[in-house]
């Protein structure tokens, strides 16, 4: 398998094929969370991240002694089910144990409360048509990119609906990020970045749709990193642009191809405080993750069946205010710094939920025993067999 260290002096291993985790775990189900024993990232080098569990549904109640994640409840009927099942997410943010799910088959966003322990759904006077993304400010206000629509919805602290902006005619927003009392607001239909304040006032635009590498093709997801610049997600270039915030293009991550450290379908971004870029591909189903030069440092994910499994991952999201309520995941060896959750538009593991972090007497795993091999048995040979020999 799968996972080689290259370059260990960073900390990181890069992984030699885009295949799958190495790890013990749990059969998924759709009804309960799949919960890991010890799944870490790398497996044969010291872990950087520990994969914690998966979940497609909002419902839980605490039951047993692994606490409130024990069990998740999804009604003894169908139709009970309905409601809080997520079905196909694309973008997701969380602070101080509350998550908020863009859902755009169910045209809903899920509000799951790891604190309370409850489950709710985002309500507003008008419609929610087409949630992608969505964004929370420090003081708690949510953006939500209502790509059906066209607008930016806007909710305070207290989930209650404030105000919608935006042109329908003139643009289509897929994401925002936020840097100081500035909204930038990725138009997937105009290619461009715009510049708003946070009352809805738009102050200007940069870049504009094209293949020039000067230009953005498809931009549908951007974040702002800790040293204050800007990286977009071109889906149509299968890049990531940097940006100041001025809109000066600085440099380019990736391109199109099926090697390390390129792109295919390039979605969700995210920075963590050090500066590393965490980049969904949805094509190949992985996880990248660069420093802030744009050198590669680990692969991980795969499509399949494992908890850890990966279906067309849309959107990231960071946070060190919830590390509380997942610690009973955690293996005491590893030392959490932040949770990473990974949205999956496909497949059974809807919501994935790693911790990043560190292992500092971690110990290389014992190399495998090789049994000795038995004496082969003769076989007995018929001239009646099918000939199963593959056309040459």
């Amino acid at each position: 398998m799968l996972i080689q260290p290259i370059r260990p002096a960073l900390g990181f291993a890069v992984a030699g094929l885009l295949l799958m985790l190495v790890g013990c775990s749990a059969t998924p189900t759709q009804d309960k969370p799949t919960v890991a024993q010890a799944v870490f990232i790398p497996a044969t080098a010291p872990p950087r991240l520990q994969f914690l569990m998966s979940f497609s549904d909002g419902r839980y109640k605490e039951s047993g002694p692994r606490g409130s994640f024990s069990e998740w409840v999804v009604g003894t009927k169908k139709t009970a089910a309905t409601a809080s099942r997520i079905n196909s997410p694309y973008g997701m943010d969380i602070r101080n144990g509350r998550a908020y799910i863009c859902d755009v088959g169910t045209h809903t966003v899920h509000v799951v409360d790891f604190a309370s322990k409850k489950y709710s759904q985002l309500e507003s006077p008008t419609t929610i048509v087409n949630p992608v993304n969505i964004t929370i400010d420090q003081d708690g206000t949510k953006y939500l990119c209502d790509s059906g629509k066209n607008r930016i919805m806007v909710f305070d602290a207290h989930d209650r609906f404030v105000r919608e902006f935006g042109n329908p005619a003139e643009w289509t927003p897929l994401d925002v990020a936020i840097k100081g009392d500035k909204l930038y607001i990725a138009d997937v239909t105009g290619g461009k970045i715009d510049v708003w304040t946070k009352q809805g006032e738009k102050i200007t635009s940069f870049s504009s749709k094209g293949d020039d590498p000067e230009q953005l093709k498809n931009p549908t997801n951007l974040t702002f990193g800790p040293d204050g610049l800007l990286y977009v997600t071109d889906t149509g270039q299968q890049t990531v642009k940097v940006f100041n915030d001025q809109g000066r293009l600085l440099s380019v991550i990736g391109g199109p191809g099926t090697s390390l450290g390129r792109f295919a379908r390039p979605k969700g971004i995210v920075t963590d405080p050090q500066g590393h870029i965490y980049v969904a591909d949805a094509q190949w189903d992985v996880v990248q993750i660069f420093d802030p030069s744009g050198q590669l440092l680990l692969v991980f994910g795969a499509p399949g069946g494992e908890p850890h499994s990966m279906g067309m991952p849309a959107g990231l999201a960071i946070d060190s205010t919830s590390l509380e309520y997942f610690r009973q995941y955690i293996d005491p060896r590893f030392q959490a710094e932040y949770l990473l959750f990974v949205v999956n538009q496909f497949g059974a593991n809807k919501v994935a939920v790693y911790a990043f972090g560190s292992m500092p007497n971690w110990q290389p795993p014992p190399a495998p025993v090789t049994p000795e091999a038995a004496p082969a048995t003769p076989q007995p040979t018929t001239t009646d067999a099918p000939d199963t020999t593959p056309p040459q």
